[in-house]
């Protein structure tokens, strides 16, 4: 992900929209933290009420995420991000559907991409 370009269209769009831009960019940074909360615990989550309770954060965060995006404002990078979320909701349905041991790696990885996510928002939403 280019940061610059993240923040780039970012303060173009907070010049055009500036009401309520960082009060949505505070709930965007709360979702990802959630996000990446909920994908942890379930990696080493045993019981099923643990295991049933974050999926249902982890995919409703995805979701929230996902509809947060303005492609028309966002162009390319609104549906790359779209991209990296729907890949991350399917590693969260595999690991929670699969026998296989090696899908704890492929959610290791969608925590990883949601984090790097997660720290350029940040610096490009210092004060939010």
């Amino acid at each position: 992900m280019n940061i610059s370009l993240a923040r780039q269209q970012y303060l173009m769009t907070k010049e055009n929209n500036v009401g309520d831009l960082d009060q949505n960019a505070h709930a965007v940074k709360i979702a990802m933290q959630q996000l990446m909360d909920a994908m942890n615990i379930l990696s080493t989550a045993i019981s099923v009420d643990e295991k049933e309770k974050n999926v249902e954060i982890a995919l409703s965060r995805i979701y929230l995420l996902q509809k947060c995006l303005d492609f028309e404002a966002g162009g390319e990078l609104a549906l790359n991000l779209f991209r990296v979320y729907e890949h991350v909701r399917k590693e969260v349905t595999d690991f929670i559907f699969s026998q296989n041991h090696d899908k704890e790696k492929d959610l290791k990885n969608a925590i990883a991409y949601i984090s790097l996510i997660h720290d350029a928002w940040c610096e490009i939403t210092p004060n939010a």
